[in-house]
């Protein structure tokens, strides 16, 4: 009996030891990956060593989707360039560019998918924005799709990694935002957001310089909170772009989803706050938010650059779709 009691206390001493030496190696593989007072993750703006152990989030930056994988995203561009060059030579030939003409009035704001299956389209996008505007801030608003957080409405003041390098967040709009009481600023609700990771990298490969303010909304947002916060974004317009990053009809067969989009189109032409729930998009809180700030800056000329589905793309009509409505909005 003795010898047996003798055991299990033997196996239990070793069974302590293993699980404090578990605790501890777990303890220091946290502390070397959180942000300490030195290293690399004291790349340039990124904040002194004090404000970044205050910070409860460990990661030294946001990844944006595919963040090292820079191939993927030259090929879209790639792709976009030949697409763009075939449709002007089609011009020249006399051909329908299909609502590519020259428009007037500055390009304020636009929507934009956030679908990397449409990846090259969206590229595209960015090069035909590129031909019109320089931001050096752009204001990105879309869906918290995993509704993680506390706040209904986000704010990331993290930088961010993507195949082409840092993009760094704009701090003075952030903090004049954040002091506004409509947003808060959490990190944790960013981590693999595709709505924000999927759009950075086109943002850092078309647009090297510029600033992002990252905003995202739980569906639960208030409405009045939406239109509050579009009014503080309107003060923030000098030199700025902001970008909804929405995706429309979601699984219905292509067919339901082009019936939809035309109720969507409908909201979308008429930048009507009122009917902003007729719309069946991702993220009304964020339609809203970029509905009312156009109203308030005077951008009321919505040209729709971009509409089709993942059906269509895919040429299977059976299959579970999402649609795109990718627009430019100007003054």
């Amino acid at each position: 009996m003795g010898t047996r009691a003798s055991f299990y206390s033997e196996t239990l001493r070793r069974g302590i030891y293993i699980l404090i030496g578990g605790s501890t190696f777990c303890l220091s593989a946290f502390t070397a990956i959180a942000p300490s007072g030195g290293g690399p993750a004291l790349r340039p703006g990124f904040g002194n060593p004090a404000e970044i152990r205050s910070r409860p989030f460990y990661l030294p930056c946001q990844y944006s989707s595919f963040a090292d994988d820079t191939a993927l995203y030259a090929v879209a561009y790639r792709s976009a360039e030949e697409l763009i060059g075939g449709t002007r030579a089609a011009r020249g030939a006399g051909v329908s560019s299909n609502g590519e003409a020259e428009r007037s009035g500055r390009i304020a704001a636009g929507t934009i998918s956030h679908h990397l299956f449409i990846r090259n389209l969206i590229a595209e996008y960015f090069i035909g924005l590129a031909r019109y505007v320089h931001p050096k801030r752009i204001i990105v608003i879309g869906p918290n799709h995993h509704a993680r957080g506390h706040s209904p409405i986000a704010l990331s003041q993290l930088g961010w990694k993507t195949p082409f390098g840092f993009v760094e967040p704009d701090m003075d709009a952030i903090r004049k935002i954040s002091s506004s009481g409509f947003a808060s600023v959490e990190e944790e609700p960013f981590v693999n957001e595709h709505s924000i990771g999927a759009l950075v990298p086109f943002i850092g490969r078309t647009f090297p310089g510029a600033h992002i303010v990252p905003i995202i909304f739980k569906k639960v947002t208030k409405s009045q909170d939406c239109i509050k916060l579009a009014g503080v974004i309107a003060g923030l317009m000098d030199s700025t772009l902001v970008l909804a990053s929405l995706d429309f009809s979601h699984y219905k067969t292509s067919k339901e989803a082009e019936k939809e989009d035309v109720a969507s189109l409908d909201v979308l032409r008429s930048l009507s706050k009122e009917r902003v729930d007729e719309a069946f998009v991702d993220s009304r809180p964020a339609l809203l938010t970029l509905i009312s700030l156009c109203r308030n800056i005077g951008a009321l000329r919505v040209e729709v650059v971009q509409h089709t589905n993942s059906g269509i793309l895919s040429h299977d009509p059976r299959v579970a779709c999402t649609s795109y409505i990718n627009t430019f909005i100007r003054n």
